[in-house]
């Protein structure tokens, strides 16, 4: 407060030395100044922050757009990658679709059997999992349905014996 009344003190007897019109021209210049002051030390800085958190915001945005069209092209090429899993999915006779799906994922079919309607494959030992993602990748790919599955335990765990597989086109 002690500065704020010595600048008082010091000012106030030059103020009174003025004559109404000096005192109109230093009141317009100091409210001219204080508005300039206003404009350059906050105005100023604070839409320049604003403008920098916008572009912000919009490489944000495409960023974000980019994401979901990359993920979009992702998922469909995977999709078409899975259909294809069985050399032009769904193409070809049954025995050839087995054929190919076994050689391309080192699957030893022991035997394949023709059907009335369909085919009977019989693996002499195969990873369990592996023999689920056949079976799931022949019917949401491959175009065949399975009839009838018969499986034994294998030699060591996790492999299977598979009896009796019998599929058929959807």
């Amino acid at each position: 407060m002690s500065l704020i009344n010595t600048i008082k003190a010091a000012i106030e007897p030059r103020w009174q030395a003025m004559n109404s019109r000096e005192k109109r021209l230093v009141s317009s210049a100091l409210g001219v100044l204080a508005v300039v002051v206003i404009y350059y030390g906050l105005w100023t800085p604070l839409q320049a922050g604003i403008a920098q958190r916008q572009a912000a915001i919009d490489a944000q945005q495409s960023l974000l757009d980019w994401t979901r069209q990359a993920t979009g092209t992702y998922l469909a090429r995977a999709e078409t990658a899975k259909g294809q899993a069985l050399s032009g999915a769904g193409t070809g006779s049954i025995t050839q679709r087995i054929t190919d799906y076994a050689g391309r994922n080192n699957i030893t079919v022991t035997r394949m059997q023709p059907q009335s309607n369909g085919l009977l494959v019989v693996i002499d030992e195969v990873g369990f999992n592996d023999l689920l993602t056949m079976l799931d990748t022949l019917q949401s790919s491959g175009g065949l349905r399975v009839e009838s599955l018969d499986i034994a335990e294998g030699p060591s765990a996790g492999v299977v014996r598979v009896r009796k597989l019998q599929v058929a086109e959807r």
